[in-house]
């Protein structure tokens, strides 16, 4: 349970560079810029997909506070 924990944060930091990758991504292409596009692209490809991959597919579930399931 621990590693899924430290994960989240890496996961929520790949995804949130993922996104902004692909808004580079299309300003590249509407300046006409389509050599920094392709590497944008592959960026995504090659190194932060694999990487979300290696973190799973699941995001981990809040730890609900024991105080709360039992009722204190």
């Amino acid at each position: 349970m621990a590693r899924k924990i430290r994960i989240g944060p890496v996961r929520e930091f790949l995804e949130k560079a993922k996104m902004q990758t692909y808004d580079k991504m299309k300003l590249a292409i509407s300046d006409m810029h389509f050599t920094n596009a392709e590497i944008y692209n592959r960026f995504v490809e090659d190194v932060l997909d694999p990487a979300l991959e290696l973190c799973g597919e699941q995001k981990p579930r809040e730890v609900k506070d024991e105080r709360q399931e039992v009722g204190h």
